[in-house]
């Protein structure tokens, strides 16, 4: 990981920009995965102001903005579930991003979330045809705990793993 990243909270201004990419992201990624019907349903409110501003000085919610060299990179979204565990709920990194190291330093920075509030672990949904996903999670000390087919309306489901991983103090 070369290049000089920041990792911010969110700010309101940066929501059309956010928009934007998490779009972008969504299209280029998973129509092969879901199709774009799906993924144009599954975009509907979301990443608009109503669905980011619960995310802005949030107790127990973050929305974390990645740039590289001042440019917007990705992002981190993830929440407080339960006494337990935090859920990782989005981590989104442009195409020209991946696989230099910045998915990893989000997936750390949602572990550090974690032992900061006290949480044992680190949950999260993945597609179950995502599968570089699926693989990279696991590299990171995730495990499928349960296969789960949810249906979302408009005649579509999201066919998901939940992966988990327990933290070790210090970890």
């Amino acid at each position: 990981m070369s290049a000089a990243y920041t990792l911010e909270p969110l700010r309101e201004s940066e929501i059309p920009e956010i928009s934007r990419l998490a779009r972008a992201i969504w299209r280029g990624h998973y129509t092969k995965i879901i199709g774009a019907a799906q993924v144009e349903y599954m975009l509907q409110n979301k990443y608009d102001s109503d669905d980011l501003k619960p995310y802005l000085s949030a107790y127990e919610r973050w929305f974390d903005v990645l740039r590289v060299n001042g440019e917007l990179a990705g992002f981190l979204r993830c929440s407080k579930h339960s006494p337990v565990a935090l859920k990782l709920e989005e981590i989104y990194l442009a195409s020209e991003h991946r696989g230099t190291g910045l998915g990893k330093a989000l997936l750390l920075r949602a572990e550090a979330l974690a032992h900061e509030n006290g949480l044992g672990a680190v949950f999260l949904y993945v597609n179950r045809g995502n599968l570089n996903t699926v693989a990279a999670y696991r590299k990171s000390g995730f495990v499928v705990t349960e296969s789960k087919v949810i249906d979302i309306g408009g005649g579509f489901v999201m066919d998901d793993y939940r992966m988990e991983k327990v933290l070790t103090p210090g970890q």
